[in-house]
């Protein structure tokens, strides 16, 4: 299956490529007070007003500023609600079986990170847009309606 590899504090992580239906340089957003240190806030993305989720903040990782190198990526797992994903950089779109990789850890809270595989000598752990999407947490962001 065709991922987008790209690096997130440092680490490398994949995304299945037909959720990512755009790459951009990094945008701006509407800052939201009181929002999650991993939701940069709100851009507006072809016209729609969707949540910034700072990848490295979201998986617990120091939340720095836009570089060069950064990139948003319009993310749209099927059936589910977009959402812009900021990457510190984009690395190369990548044939990936993740069929016989280790599964990843059962971390509470964390259970849209998938298997972890090697490509190009280089370990890589796969997210699962259409369970992060679900995530509770961010119902608050896309919608106002807080997590039961």
């Amino acid at each position: 299956m065709r991922h987008l590899c790209v690096m997130i504090g440092g680490e490398r992580f994949a995304l299945a490529a037909k959720d990512v239906h755009e790459v951009a340089p990094a945008i701006a957003a509407r800052h939201v007070p009181g929002a999650p240190i991993w939701c940069r806030g709100f851009a507006c993305a072809r016209g729609t007003w969707l949540p910034l989720v700072h990848a490295a903040a979201l998986l617990g990782l120091p939340a720095t500023a836009a570089t060069t190198a950064s990139r948003t990526l319009l993310m749209r797992p099927e059936g589910l609600p977009a959402l812009l994903l900021e990457v510190d950089q984009v690395l190369e779109l990548a044939e990936l079986d993740l069929a016989g990789s280790h599964p990843g850890l059962a971390i509470d809270g964390l259970d849209w990170l998938g298997p972890v595989c090697t490509h190009g000598g280089h370990s890589m752990q796969s997210i699962d847009m259409a369970a992060l999407s679900r995530h509770p947490a961010l119902a608050i962001v896309r919608d106002g309606t807080c997590p039961a």
